[in-house]
């Protein structure tokens, strides 16, 4: 049996040891990836308040506030609505501007998370949230099925406004939870929800 010489054997040695320190790297870049994903499972703030996508807020509070008084009750002062439901349309921005409102409202639902973390307090009103954000899922899923079919004029009215004035109650709903509880960004958040 042959012996082994010096210098395989150090060779040996240098690419196990190669092999490791890779194998060590990789373990540590995925354990700090997972501590940092627990700490923030929905991300950092500033990383969440940037996910939101441009609604205009003017429109999106006339269109409500239509349908709705401003604690979220059914309009009494009027019987009819004073927005024909062919301006509802383009003040919302048609189907993309439903779509970017549907996206936003994961986004809200993300930042009320994070504040959870910090006041237990904030639980009923992430799932609240969650519910409100199913809801206009729901709506929009219906007009998008409604325009498939062409029967979107008929349909838009019931499903858009009910959709737009949920979605400005939860954008209340985060101001207020942000305003009430003094939490930092509280500006920031306002200027992007109005």
């Amino acid at each position: 049996m042959e012996e082994m010489t010096g210098i395989p054997v150090v060779s040996f040695f240098i690419a196990l040891g190669i092999f490791l320190a890779l194998l060590l790297s990789i373990a540590g870049f995925y354990y700090f990836r997972h501590r940092s994903r627990q700490k923030y499972p929905y991300g950092k703030w500033e990383s969440i308040l940037k996910r939101l996508s441009s609604v205009d807020r003017g429109n999106v509070a006339l269109i409500a506030l239509d349908l709705i008084d401003k604690r979220g009750s059914r309009s009494v002062d009027t019987e009819e609505s004073d927005l024909d439901p062919s301006q509802i349309w383009p003040l919302i921005g048609g189907m993309a501007g439903l779509e970017a409102m549907e996206r936003n409202c994961a986004v809200l639902v993300d930042l009320v998370f994070y504040v959870q973390q910090w006041y237990p307090g904030a639980l009923p009103i992430t799932e609240q949230l969650r519910l409100n954000a199913r809801e206009i899922q729901w709506h929009v899923s219906r007009l998008k099925a409604a325009e498939t079919t062409g029967k979107l004029d008929a349909l838009f009215p019931d499903y858009a406004q009910r959709a737009i004035a949920t979605y400005y109650l939860m954008t209340r709903c985060v101001l207020d939870l942000y305003d009430r509880g003094n939490l930092p960004g509280f500006v920031d958040l306002q200027r992007e929800l109005g």
